[in-house]
């Protein structure tokens, strides 16, 4: 047989038997792709909450918001790696640490102090994380009685 004949063969087989396959199988997994539900959408819809804050806290907000006299800002719920300049690895580990309320110099936006719910067990090693930076850490159970001259004296220094 001619060799241009066989080439002929050789180039119809493959275009039958490969090319056509791979075309129909990616054409296939691209409908699949495109028109299945994202079962992730599907079960998660989001929502607004109705309230930001349970009115426990959200009364101990608007009480540490008159202790500080427009001195300071009130930041709530504040991610760790906001406060503290850290690498990507420890960022990663500690995005989820939130801190319950930090007290920002109005003036020069410096953090002052660090107002935690004492039921929490991560308080003990922010205690000492603060203190080394020489940040006031102040642990207040949201649901007792606390008093706002303490928390004028610990701002005062």
């Amino acid at each position: 047989m001619n060799t241009s004949v066989i080439l002929s063969y050789a180039f119809m087989y493959f275009v039958l038997f490969v090319a056509v396959p791979f075309v129909f199988v990616m054409f296939v997994m691209t409908c699949i792709k495109f028109f299945r539900a994202d079962p992730d959408e599907a079960h998660h819809e989001m929502k607004l909450k109705p309230v930001l804050f349970d009115e426990e806290s959200f009364n101990f907000f608007k009480s540490l918001k008159t202790v500080v006299e427009g001195k300071y800002d009130v930041c709530c719920n504040v991610p760790l790696d906001t406060v503290f300049d850290m690498d990507q690895h420890d960022a990663d580990l500690n995005h989820e640490c939130r801190l319950d309320y930090v007290l920002i110099d109005h003036d020069s936006s410096e953090v002052k102090m660090v107002i935690s719910d004492a039921g929490k067990q991560i308080n003990s090693p922010m205690k000492k994380l603060f203190g080394k930076f020489n940040i006031g850490f102040i642990e207040m159970n949201q649901h007792k009685q606390w008093d706002p001259q303490s928390l004028k004296q610990a701002l005062a220094v």
